[in-house]
């Protein structure tokens, strides 16, 4: 590779990780940084230039570089793991492209973010899981949790096997998905995510931890992406 990356995965379907994407890109172009995003494939839109769509959100983050199906060149309609989506359209996923994707940014940018597809051991194609893509790459890992109850034990057993399978885990993001709509509901959540990132620093020493608040574009506390992004 020829630029830094950043891996970033989830610790299920459904956490926030393109909204986690998104903020690191717009904090890194802020930076001054040419930022890459790649999406090697995606489900339950009808295409990469799909308004709303995350191949879209991530291309305006970084600036609009390339386009939208360089951003994601595998695209099925059916919102389930790219395989089953790419079988029920009779079509099956090219698990050399979901590699050779990466390349068009790799020569062009300071820094690629990629985003894989549900957690780190799910599909992408019917050979490939995330966590073989993420090490082709070569990239170190942003671990993705929604501030839900269950995230410490989430988020360690995704750390832990990515440490186990050889990866770098640079940080882990607690991603608020929806919004809580009433006081109550948002003291509760607001004890469990204090609660998770107090317990996630004692048990991951040296990872950076931090939240990103619904609908905010930047993080608390906010991160360095730049020297933790690596090649």
């Amino acid at each position: 590779m020829t630029c830094r990356g950043l891996f970033v995965t989830g610790t299920d379907t459904g956490v926030g990780k393109t909204a986690v994407s998104v903020a690191i890109a717009r904090a890194l172009v802020a930076g001054g940084r040419r930022v890459g995003v790649y999406k090697p494939a995606a489900s339950g839109i009808a295409a990469a230039d799909a308004p709303g769509g995350d191949p879209v959100l991530l291309w305006e983050a970084a600036g609009r570089p390339l386009s939208p199906a360089a951003v994601c060149p595998q695209v099925f309609e059916a919102p389930l793991a790219p395989p089953q989506a790419a079988a029920l359209a009779g079509r099956t996923v090219d698990e050399q492209l979901l590699r050779d994707g990466l390349l068009r940014w790799t020569g062009s940018c300071d820094v690629v973010l990629v985003e894989g597809a549900g957690g780190l051991f799910s599909p992408l194609g019917p050979a490939t899981l995330g966590i073989d893509l993420a090490r082709d790459a070569g990239f170190p890992l942003v671990v993705v949790d929604s501030t839900r109850l269950g995230g410490i034990g989430r988020t360690l057993a995704t750390v832990r096997a990515a440490q186990a399978e050889g990866l770098a885990v640079v940080a882990c993001v607690l991603s608020e998905v929806t919004p809580s709509t009433e006081d109550e509901g948002r003291s509760y959540g607001e004890a469990i995510t204090t609660a998770t990132l107090a317990e996630l620093a004692r048990r991951l020493p040296g990872i950076p931890l931090t939240r990103l608040p619904h609908g905010s574009g930047g993080f608390t506390p906010p991160l360095d992406w730049w020297p933790l992004a690596r090649g």
